[in-house]
């Protein structure tokens, strides 16, 4: 952060890229509308093979002319995570922001969370707003954190309730994600990086919540996210990955008197997962394994019974 008392600090906006031509531009200049001077970008191309570059490259020359520090670093295609990883060792800000580059930032949103994070010194983690939007700018949904009482953003982001994974909502001290994270790398699953970033912060640190919209989450009909889960075997795939993944994130940040609940905890929540999904494809003996593991655990719900009964029968349930 730059010295003097009248100082802003600095946020650093670290973006990967993939494929984005169509919507760089948006996002590019969302960050030159934006009302806070006081940031620096660094932009990941993952290996796109569009001309997202020559984009990047325009824009780069642009910030740089009115002084910014703009870090560009290309790499082969190996997803988000992957991308991240390359960028977390150019981070020079106090905190930090890793929005989708096919998003839009609101003119205040580093703004807003700055004040915020700065009236707030007790939190690590700010967490806005969001409005879903389709590519005209019409209004789809409000996207937005309901706190329960007690309130445990950890718990509800093991059992993906609950929470927005639109990235640009978010804003993180440095200093709190390099004590998570020491080595600055995170696990290069093509999954689940905004799991790896939000977890250990909510598991060890205060975190708190801006009540207005900041970013616009952008629905594009190009988007592959759900192309190929008619499979069962792809659907189990993406789920058992993402366990995998939570498991060995508590195993790395939980102390041992937590770490057997948060264990069981995740190994309830998908079971019931592939429970549904056995169902759903009229599996019988995998939804008859999966049924036996929650028995095992001591994690049989009344809807858990239900969807294995019915899978005995045939019988397909809606919702």
């Amino acid at each position: 952060m730059a010295e003097g008392s009248m100082m802003k600090p600095l946020v650093s906006i670290l973006t990967p890229v993939y494929n984005s031509e169509p919507y760089l531009d948006a996002f590019f200049q969302s960050i030159l509308a934006q009302e806070y001077n006081e940031y620096e970008l660094i932009v990941v191309n993952d290996g796109s093979t569009d001309s997202s570059e020559d984009i990047i490259r325009k824009y780069a020359e642009r910030f740089k002319a009115i002084g910014k520090r703009f870090v560009y670093i290309k790499q082969e295609n190996g997803g988000q995570a992957k991308a991240l990883n390359a960028g977390f060792p150019y981070i020079r800000g106090e905190y930090f922001v890793w929005p989708d580059s096919d998003d839009i930032l609101c003119p205040d949103n580093i703004s807003a969370k700055v004040t915020y994070m700065i009236s707030h010194p007790e939190v690590a983690l700010g967490i806005s707003w969001a409005e879903h939007i389709d590519e005209q700018g019409n209004h789809i949904e409000l996207l937005k954190r309901a706190p329960s009482n007690p309130d445990n953003l950890f718990i509800d982001l093991l059992l993906s309730r609950n929470v927005q994974f639109c990235p640009g909502i978010y804003i993180l001290k440095t200093a709190a994600f390099m004590k998570c994270y020491p080595n600055l790398r995170i696990d290069e699953s093509r999954a689940g990086q905004n799991y790896q970033l939000l977890l250990p912060v909510a598991y060890r640190y205060n975190y708190g919540y801006i009540d207005k919209v900041l970013y616009k989450y952008v629905l594009h009909p190009s988007s592959h996210s759900n192309s190929d889960l008619d499979s069962e075997e792809v659907q189990l795939g993406r789920f058992q990955e993402h366990e995998r993944l939570l498991s060995r994130l508590v195993e790395h940040f939980c102390n041992d008197q937590d770490l057997p609940l948060y264990l069981r905890m995740i190994r309830v929540h998908f079971n019931e997962l592939y429970l549904r999904i056995a169902h759903s494809h009229r599996d019988r003996k995998r939804a008859c394994n999966y049924f036996g593991q929650l028995v095992k655990l001591g994690g049989v719900s009344v809807k858990d019974a239900i969807y294995f009964i019915s899978s005995m029968a045939g019988v397909a349930l809606k919702g």
